[in-house]
């Protein structure tokens, strides 16, 4: 995998993501199509290809050097149809070649580093003339950097230095040489070799070139061999060229400042479209206000209204107890002498209907006023939210034909359902069944002991006629036994049906207050979510301003951040180039102040 300039590449490729991206949001913000495409352009700008070209004699290993370098067999021996032109190697989706001209072939290939690196590798120049002119007019002038190769067996050919001789000084600035094949001499041939190349180098051009020996076969062996032979790169000391180039891709100050430009492009429309976007920023800000605002004041208005109703409660429980007391007396009259001898009839059923009646009037009452209550509390919630989203957010609320919320079927849930809840709960006190039970049979006890008394006492009287004494004292005895059981235990009886009374009232009375709690405070729960539910149409149209706005403002959110980090590398960039374009000016205004005064 090539690895050259990854740095520049990687930030290019951010870069070049946020730009993308700003496009299509911008297009959607309105923002001005021109700058769009003046940003884009930029960006399109930083796409061009670096351009490498390479040169040297034939046999000097150029072809090695250049697979080596991008470590992959793209450029062999037979690549071309013939060997005199130069080949301009390209990215194309498919492999092919076209004839630019009589020396120019250009040679597409589906390799990926081509999208970001043109090579130009030219005929050895010791092979032809006439393309030495099209190399210096042409190529020489747009490359990134020129290799000159030089076999390690004959570096000192002529032609190469030659060439040397007739490019444009400026262009030199762009050299390197390479030392190729270093693997067939030893080291210290190698070293006296590079020593006479740079010698050689100074003498004829008054300048030293970055010079580098290396063996390109075994730098191309350990990238494709698959291997992964770290013995074998050392070896080819090629580590240093490819760190030297990838150090001229990310310091070309050219693309530098094209970088720069396109991020400050970037940045400014990211600006201009937050712009744009403010208002919708503004419009999910003014949402989730209102939103909040309103399940707030719902929440806090329903809390306060749940807290007020404990004296509905307590009235409930009365009217419960009252219903109770008023059922007392007829308990009573059933404890009469005579009526305590006759069956109770409809007594124990009068008694639970009594209460029943007398606790839902009670009940409905209540109930009715307590729901009219909370209705009137909503009432003033609603016009309290509709006065402020009239002030705060110009929104007027309306509903239904009146303008008006109607809370006719809220309140009437409210009294329905506490009613239904007391009248199940009053059903449970099975007062008829276990009254009449109750009562049936301490009749059957008075009727039991009343009998013996009555038979006991006329035995005593016919036994006393009869003159049988002392039996007739016996029966007369058993009928005072009789009497006094019949108090006693008539007492007892009716202190255990009043405490049946009682108990059965005060066990059902937690549970029927539960209960009521229970269903008024559901019911008011729905009351206010009732009222909730009213804003419905105002959530979703929140939620659709969420659906359009938010993306854009997360995507722009994301941007920003992007760009910000892009900046914490970019900046010192730009500060080093300022830094640096500063020296060259101080520079050339020495160098031409000592002119002027030489001509002084």
């Amino acid at each position: 995998m090539n690895t050259l300039g990854q740095n520049y590449f990687k930030t290019r490729s951010k870069l070049g993501s946020a730009v993308y991206s700003l496009t299509k949001i911008g297009e959607q913000a309105g923002v001005n199509p021109q700058r769009l495409a003046i940003l884009q352009n930029l960006m399109a700008n930083l796409k061009d290809p670096f351009l490498f070209v390479v040169v040297g004699e034939v046999n000097a290993g150029k072809s090695t050097v250049l697979n080596a370098l991008f470590g992959s067999d793209f450029c062999s021996a037979g690549v071309l149809p013939t060997t005199d032109r130069i080949a301009f190697f390209k990215y194309g989706k498919e492999a092919h070649e076209f004839e630019a001209s009589d020396t120019l072939m250009e040679v597409y290939r589906p390799e990926e580093f081509l999208k970001d690196f043109n090579i130009v590798d030219t005929p050895g120049t010791n092979s032809i003339e006439a393309g030495h002119q099209r190399i210096t007019e042409h190529f020489l002038p747009m490359s990134d950097l020129v290799l000159f190769v030089f076999s390690v067996t004959n570096p000192w050919g002529a032609s190469a230095w030659d060439l040397l001789d007739r490019i444009h000084h400026q262009w030199k600035k762009k050299i390197v040489f390479v030392l190729q094949q270093c693997d067939l001499r030893t080291d210290e041939e190698v070293t006296a070799i590079l020593e006479h190349l740079q010698k050689t180098a100074a003498h004829r051009f008054g300048q030293y070139f970055p010079t580098f020996a290396i063996s390109g076969k075994k730098a191309l062996m350990s990238r494709t061999s698959g291997l992964q032979n770290e013995e074998l790169w050392h070896a080819s000391r090629f580590a240093p060229l490819e760190q030297f180039i990838s150090d001229v891709v990310e310091s070309s100050e050219t693309r530098l400042t094209k970088l720069i430009n396109a991020w400050r492009g970037a940045c400014y429309v990211l600006g201009e479209i937050k712009e744009k976007l403010a208002t919708a920023s503004e419009i999910i800000r003014a949402d989730n206000e209102l939103l909040s605002g309103l399940e707030h004041a719902a929440q806090y208005q329903e809390k306060r209204t749940q807290g007020k109703f404990e004296p509905l409660f307590e009235a409930f429980d009365k009217s419960y107890m009252a219903a109770g007391l008023q059922a007392e007396p007829l308990l009573e009259s059933k404890f009469r002498v005579f009526a305590s001898l006759m069956p109770p009839g409809k007594t124990p059923e009068e008694i639970e209907g009594l209460i029943f009646a007398t606790t839902m009037k009670a009940v409905r009452r209540n109930i009715a006023d307590g729901a009219a209550a909370v209705e009137d509390d909503v009432a003033q919630l609603w016009e309290r939210i509709a006065e402020e989203m009239q002030e705060h957010f110009n929104l007027q609320l309306s509903v239904g034909e009146t303008g008006q919320p109607d809370w006719n079927a809220a309140r009437q849930r409210i009294i329905e359902d506490v009613q239904n809840r007391t009248s199940d709960g009053l059903k449970h006190l099975r007062l008829k069944e276990d009254l009449g039970k109750a009562l049936n049979g301490r009749t059957r006890m008075l009727w039991a002991f009343l009998t013996i008394a009555v038979g006991s006492a006329a035995a005593g009287g016919v036994l006393a006629w009869q003159g049988f004494a002392p039996w007739h004292l016996v029966s007369f005895g058993i009928t005072g036994l009789s009497l006094l059981l019949l108090a006693v235990l008539g007492n007892r009886s009716v202190n255990k049906i009043r405490r049946l009374f009682s108990d059965r009232l005060e066990a059902r009375r937690e549970t029927l207050q539960m209960s009521q709690r229970e269903a008024f405070r559901n019911g008011v729960s729905a009351f206010y979510h009732d009222f909730v539910r009213l804003f419905e149409p105002l959530r979703k149209v929140c939620s659709e301003h969420r659906e359009k706005y938010e993306p854009q403002l997360q995507a722009i959110a994301n941007l920003e951040k992007l760009l910000i980090e892009l900046e914490s590398v970019l900046r010192p960039v730009e500060q080093a180039l300022l830094e640096q374009m500063r020296r060259q000016s101080a520079a050339a205004g020495a160098t031409h102040a000592g002119g002027d005064a030489e001509k002084k």
